[in-house]
């Protein structure tokens, strides 16, 4: 038993470490490049593993496939796991459960018309979900939880990356100036709003916010955005599942979304991450009622532990090796024949939940 462990060690060792050097390489080239850009290593290292794999390392490619793939796949998995800690429902009442609403519709535009315009535009299913659940929920974060759930190609989730990475900085860019035209200036509450749901990933977001209030000397505008996005991110806890189930063998066919389909379609990680979000709820409830978290953690104690768990082993440690190694998985000429369509779909879908988000903040 000890040879085949020390076995299976050896035949995964050069894969893990290989993603584990793409992604310690990628957190240094994220902290060096401007702050103004808010990149984080996520996607930094998708960039640099793809680049490796096609590179200097293709000839190694049978050598670092097992680990590659125990990346993808335990790693990833567990990553997405540890971001549930980062979800709580108590921090949407906290600051404001007027967002709901909001965020629901922006979210529920996003994930029904971005796959149908996937589909008229030919793209895979499965490609259509990914750009759906990165640009209505949380970025690349949601990516990395829908992909393993669908059982997405790598390509599939790079090219779902490259979407968010181009459209979420654009909207970081141009929609501070949208809503200074667009929306009254005394009204932070509405602005943050529009921000939050129009921004894609959460760095973004806060990208986008802090640039609008050092521009117009506004500061409220930021913790209005984070309120916004923060609900948003909550959504992700129903998506998951829900994308698992339809593209679950014979959803396709018509059998629908039973409760016997969804519960034989989801993953564990995915309930692993389900269950998560809900012990991060549960112990600020508990916070809340004027006890302790999970009847041990004072409020200084479960803070610092929701952000060890779900910042810095997920965001910070994990999610990057696995999509390291999503990079190292990556055939540059898996994306000869992508074309346009991806990208104009993404656009699309980007053009919509910000409307979404405008309308939602006209309206408050």
């Amino acid at each position: 038993r000890a040879l085949r462990m020390l076995r299976a060690v050896r035949t995964l060792a050069p894969g893990l470490a290989a993603s584990a050097g793409v992604a310690s390489g990628a957190a240094l080239v994220a902290s060096q490049l401007p702050e103004t850009w808010h990149v984080s290593a996520i996607p930094v290292s998708i960039v640099l593993g793809a680049a490796a794999a096609n590179g200097p390392l293709k000839a190694h490619a049978a050598l670092l496939k097992p680990g590659v793939g125990a990346a993808t796949s335990t790693v990833l998995r567990a990553g997405v796991i540890c971001a549930g800690a980062k979800l709580s429902a108590m921090q949407v009442l906290w600051l404001g459960w007027a967002t709901v609403p909001a965020a629901a519709t922006a979210v529920t535009v996003g994930m029904v018309a971005i796959p149908r315009l996937a589909a008229w535009a030919g793209l895979a299913p499965r490609l259509g979900a990914l750009i759906a659940s990165g640009t209505s929920v949380c970025g690349v974060t949601a990516i990395s939880a829908v992909g393993p759930a669908i059982g997405a190609s790598q390509a599939e989730v790079a090219i779902a990356v490259a979407n968010v990475v181009a459209f979420g900085s654009l909207a970081m860019l141009l929609h501070p100036h949208v809503a200074h035209r667009v929306l009254p200036a005394d009204d932070s509450a509405s602005i943050g709003l529009f921000l939050g749901l129009a921004v894609h990933d959460t760095a973004q977001v806060m990208g986008s916010a802090a640039a609008y209030a050092e521009q117009y000397a506004d500061t409220a505008v930021v913790s209005a955005a984070a309120v916004a996005k923060l609900t948003r991110n909550l959504a992700l806890a129903a998506v998951v599942p829900l994308m698992a189930a339809r593209h679950a063998p014979g959803a396709a066919a018509g059998k629908g979304l039973s409760a016997g389909t969804l519960a034989k379609a989801v993953p564990t990680f995915v309930l692993g991450f389900v269950m998560m979000a809900l012990a991060r709820s549960a112990g600020d409830a508990q916070l809340a009622a004027g006890g302790k978290a999970a009847g041990l953690l004072g409020r200084d104690a479960w803070a610092q532990c929701t952000e060890l768990v779900g910042g810095v082993l997920s965001t910070k440690l994990l999610l990057p090796w696995a999509m390291a190694a999503v990079g190292l998985s990556v055939n540059v000429g898996a994306f000869a024949g992508v074309g346009w369509a991806p990208f104009a779909v993404g656009a699309a879908g980007a053009a919509l939940v910000g409307s979404s988000g405008l309308a939602a903040a006209v309206c408050a």
